[in-house]
């Protein structure tokens, strides 16, 4: 209503007003997906896809050294996780509103 007010069409309200709050809210729990989506692509060798644990397993069954190979595809894993992570607090931390919810965060 106050953008139409102000003289801005329907789409101009939805790009400048709408959806950065909008994308503010949503990027916590998209966070949340995507780390979880990565985890779970360790799962996805079990149906036959290649995958870095996949890819493991097999080399881990060429050379008998299984220990090494899956600490190695940890590791991986534990540094994909946590560059993912990194990004998307630097992606909250610079559409943030300055002073929104600081004070839920200071009790």
């Amino acid at each position: 209503m106050a953008a139409r007010a102000i003289g801005m069409s329907l789409p101009q309200a939805i790009r400048h007003i709408v959806l950065p709050q909008a994308f503010r809210i949503v990027i916590p729990s998209w966070s949340n997906e995507l780390i979880l989506m990565v985890k779970y692509s360790s799962i996805v060798f079990s149906v036959t896809l290649l995958d870095l644990m996949g890819v493991g397993k097999r080399i881990a069954a060429r050379n008998f050294r299984y220990f090494e190979v899956f600490v190695v595809v940890a590791l991986f894993y534990l540094a994909l996780i946590f560059i993912i992570s990194q990004l998307l607090r630097l992606l909250e931390q610079r559409v943030r509103i300055p002073g929104l919810g600081e004070q839920a965060e200071q009790r």
